[in-house]
């Protein structure tokens, strides 16, 4: 993701999203079953790719905090490094 510009991704997922409901809503109308089912289909996979990648984007932005954590805890010494984890794990319980 990190050769790509993530809201182009995002948008395409909304803009099939949106397309899909209008087909939906449009062939429900007007009583086109072919039509609701295609359109329910789009809806379905646009909002399945939205959200395939608003989790890839929260994964990566994990990964970074993860690794910067990592690197500063070993800029530490072993028993500040070991007072640090304490406390976290303390304040998580």
């Amino acid at each position: 993701m990190t050769d790509q510009d993530p809201s182009k991704g995002n948008t395409v997922g909304l803009a099939l999203g949106a397309g899909g409901v209008l087909a939906l809503v449009v062939g429900w109308r007007r009583n086109f079953p072919v039509l609701s089912a295609f359109g329910a289909t789009l809806a379905l996979a646009g909002g399945g790719l939205y959200a395939h990648r608003k989790v890839a984007e929260r994964d990566e932005r994990i990964e970074e905090a993860q690794s910067q954590i990592r690197s500063e805890l070993d800029e530490l010494d072993p028993l500040t490094r070991a007072q640090v984890l304490e406390g976290l794990a303390r304040s998580d319980a």
